[in-house]
């Protein structure tokens, strides 16, 4: 690791696997609180963090937001589309994005509240490193050297796996070979978010390439702290500060609340302010702005901690067995479960006997800020309940064991005319998944900062309000939506058959129709099933399974198949989805500081045993791919013809495969490897595409026969069109038993002809055919007949003398084979 410092400028560096990661920040976006350019290779990332110096009034959540903003410039390209502009935000940005916020959203300040945003944004893409960790990394560093009081930083690597090898930061290149796609980020201490797809990877080699992640992230995480001694501003909360605070003025501010209650007590941050902060005048600097700010924030925390211990010891000491009884509804459905916890709370805002006032007038409780409180001293004393609950006394709140899973039922064909659905049902989670197969030319084109240019196999997930239900706007898939999606499709991706066993295009969507607990999980069984009843050929099953933590002191415990509260009130969310052989994907959010390696391995194994459970239930409804497609699906079938015959089956201006479209009613599709893939709902209508393709691109050999058009005659026979571009021609002398003296006595330009090819010289091009029949009128004319009805035509008058066009041969108007 290597530091250059210049003013206020300054540049870290540090090697990861075995490219350099460079972190660079003072020159660029210095209006940011904090502004970092990354760079490895040619790839560039610049990161910003910005947030507001006062918290939002009634959050009830941390408003952060970040933005991934993929300039097409970067890598040297123009948008596609009519504006030519960088619009909604690419699919890949959305998820790096999601991929910034998971890890760093558990890492504030409790009960901090002030809007923060954090741009990432791609100025140089070298096509070879991907920009994803480039951004995270970026946005931890920008955190880090700003005034918000982040408690990173953290690191992030990808880790991918070629011939059983783990290695750090794979190239775009790299990955195409690699049987692990794995995205790891973390603080020094321990893993804080992972993002994995794979085939079939085995538990422990996933548990190694953790370690082999966290040894580096430690090294990121130097790097970004050596930055931030260097140039980093002073934080906005101190946390000696708020010690020193606390220390010197938590009884004066206790004192406040319990004689004037909690509305008024706000104005002991002023008067307090007064005594700790200097006062800011025309002679104030820079340092004095930073230290009332420090001492505002850390009033105003110690306040807003005395203003809940008051509340929350009245509310614990009058309500907390009923609070107790409440952790028991969870077994209840949730409109009674939501009944029961308003009339609770309602109780309690009616009948709170509280240590303050509260306010005028006969009601215990009656300004808007005591009211408030109060919500959130029953919600905290509920959580804390919950959680014992489950940690220490280990009782899951509706009564199950740790590994138990809730009933499963399963069903396939819900939907009559899709190519395949399943309907996948675990509690009070359904998921319908529909399978459409679509033809090669129907495959999603990718247009981002990535080598990816087309994908055949899609996954999208819908999440409609009714399915919590609640009301809400449907205006397209939100960032939740696309990143089950995509969680779906990793865990799907590597089992689905390559292009040339089964040459479909495969669109899956789940429709969330209920939701409590996983339904991103939900959406990989119930896809599973719904590939197999289209008779899609995947290598193996899917399940998959989102196991939680509840993690109270040195006490824990592992959830399998976690529901709504266990989820919100937990401290992990971990998703695991995979075949009997091994994880195809995994995802892992917390809400902690991080996890260990020892809770990872417990979760992984325990992970396992529950999805193989899952896969038993899967397969009592369906074991194994139909053997047929639906009816109404499309039919593939295929050729190979020589590479240079696509011209001539796609015809000028594509006349040709047009034509033949429409005539069979197919759809075809060439590879530039002469491959033609011919797609019909009737297997006839693909046959008989195939047959005209054949006629039109196969070599005339002797003994294939052809009705072709006569489109030209001469003294010695008439040239007839085998095929578009191949003429053969008919000597006069095998029109029948015996000579006509001239051709067109019998046959005239634009009959038409069935022939056999008698001669080929592909040396000369040339093709001697012998007549089987005339068509005339609807009938066949036979070679005697017409041979007969030669000798009563009248004499000829002798052509002109022109050039001979070759004797007994004929003419390929196409291109000749190649020698």
């Amino acid at each position: 690791m290597s530091t250059i410092q210049a003013g206020h400028q300054a540049t870290v560096s540090v090697d990861v696997g075995a490219a350099e990661l460079r972190f660079e920040t003072g020159k660029l976006a210095k209006q940011a609180d904090g502004a970092v350019v990354v760079r490895s290779g040619d790839t560039m990332i610049l990161a910003t963090a910005v947030g507001r110096q006062d918290a939002r009034p009634d959050a009830d959540f941390f408003p952060l937001t970040v933005d991934v903003e993929e300039r097409m410039y970067a890598a040297g390209k123009i948008p596609g589309g009519f504006f030519k502009r960088e619009g909604r935000a690419t699919e890949r940005a959305t998820l790096t994005a999601r991929m910034i916020d998971r890890p760093i959203r558990p890492l504030w300040p409790k009960g901090f509240k002030n809007e923060v945003q954090v741009i990432c944004t791609v100025l140089s893409a070298d096509m070879v490193v991907p920009h994803d960790i480039l951004a995270i990394n970026g946005a931890s560093a920008a955190l880090a050297v700003s005034s918000l009081p982040f408690l990173g930083p953290v690191g992030a690597v990808r880790i991918g796996r070629i011939e059983g090898e783990l290695f750090v930061n794979p190239t775009y290149q790299q990955l195409d070979e690699s049987s692990l796609d794995l995205v790891v980020v973390g603080t020094r201490e321990a893993l804080t978010m992972i993002e994995a797809g794979g085939e079939q990877v085995p538990e422990d080699t996933m548990l190694e390439a953790f370690a082999l992640a966290h040894a580096q992230i430690i090294r990121i995480c130097d790097a970004i702290d050596e930055l931030a001694r260097e140039v980093g501003k002073p934080k906005w909360i101190d946390v000696e500060l708020n010690a020193e605070l606390e220390a010197r003025h938590g009884e004066a501010v206790a004192r406040r609340v319990a004689e004037v209650g909690l509305r008024e007590a706000a104005g002991v941050v002023d008067e307090l302010l007064a005594t700790d902060a200097p006062a800011i005048t025309m002679d104030s600097v820079e340092e004095d702005i930073v230290r009332e700010m420090q001492v505002r924030n850390g009033l105003q925390a110690l306040l807003e901690t005395k203003r809940l211990a008051a509340v929350e010891s009245a509310v614990r000491a009058q309500f907390e067995n009923e609070l107790r009884a409440l952790t028991d509804a969870e077994q209840d459905s949730k409109e009674l479960k939501s009944r029961k916890r308003d009339i609770l709370l309602a109780r309690i805002h009616d009948e709170i006997q509280l240590p303050f006032p509260v306010g005028e007038g006969d009601e215990p409780v009656k300004d808007a800020v005591t009211r408030s409180y109060v919500k959130k001293a029953a919600d905290a004393i509920y959580k804390d309940l919950v959680r014992k609950k489950i940690a220490i006394e280990k009782r899951r709140p509706d009564g199950r064991g740790t590994e138990e899973i809730r009933p499963i039922t399963t069903e396939v064909g819900v939907s009559p005319r899709t190519h395949g659905s399943a309907l996948f049902t675990r509690g009070q989670t359904q998921i319908l998944t529909l399978c459409t197969l679509g033809t090669a030319k129907e495959q999603q084109r990718i247009d981002d900062l990535s080598i990816e240019q087309e994908r055949r196999f899609m996954h999208h997930y819908n999440f409609p309000p009714y399915s919590v239900g609640e009301t809400g706007f449907m205006r397209g898939p939100k960032r939740r939506d696309i990143g089950h999606g995509a969680l779906a499709q990793r865990a799907l991706e590597s089992v689905i058959p390559a292009l040339d066993e089964f040459p479909y295009t495969i669109r899956l969507v789940s429709e969330t129709l209920e939701s409590n607990g996983s339904s991103s999980m939900g959406s990989v069984c119930g896809s599973t099933m719904s590939l197999m009843h289209a008779g899609v050929p995947i290598e193996a099953p899917v399940s998959g399974i989102a196991m939680g933590l509840v993690k109270e002191g040195d006490d824990y415990v592992i959830l399998t198949d976690i529901q709504g509260a266990e989820d919100h009130l937990g401290d992990m969310d971990f998703k695991v989805a995979g075949t009997t052989e091994g994880i195809t994907a995994l995802q892992m959010d917390i809400k902690i500081t991080g996890v260990t390696q020892e809770i990872m391995r417990s979760a992984l194994e325990q992970a396992k045993r529950a999805r193989a459970f899952i896969l038993d239930k899967m397969i009592e409804t369906i074991s194994e791919p139909r053997s047929e497609l639906a009816d109404h699906a499309p039919r593939i079938s295929s050729i190979q013809i020589n590479p240079d015959f696509i011209g001539m089956v796609i015809g000028k201006g594509g006349e040709t495969i047009r034509s033949l479209e429409a005539d069979y009613e197919v759809q075809i599709d060439i590879e530039e490897d002469g491959t033609i893939l011919v797609y019909a709902t009737e297997g006839t209508n693909a046959d008989a595409a195939i047959s005209a393709i054949q006629a039109m691109t196969k070599e005339p050999e002797v003994g294939d026969t052809y009705t072709g058009r006569v489109v030209k005659t001469t003294d010695f026979g008439a040239f007839v069109e085998l095929k578009k571009g191949t003429d053969g021609l008919l000597h006069v002398s095998n029109v029948g038993p015996g000579r006509v003296a001239h051709i067109e006595d019998v046959i005239a330009r634009g009959d038409t002809l069935d022939v056999v090819v008698q001669e080929v010289d592909k040396e000369r091009g040339r093709i001697g055919l012998k007549l089987v029949a005339k068509h005339e009128d609807g009938q066949l004319v036979s070679p005697e007949t017409l041979v007969e009805r030669a000798k009563d035509a009248p004499p000829r008058e002798p052509r002109p003398p022109r050039d001979d066009r070759g004797g007994r041969g004929g003419r390929d108007r196409g291109r000749r084979e190649r020698s």
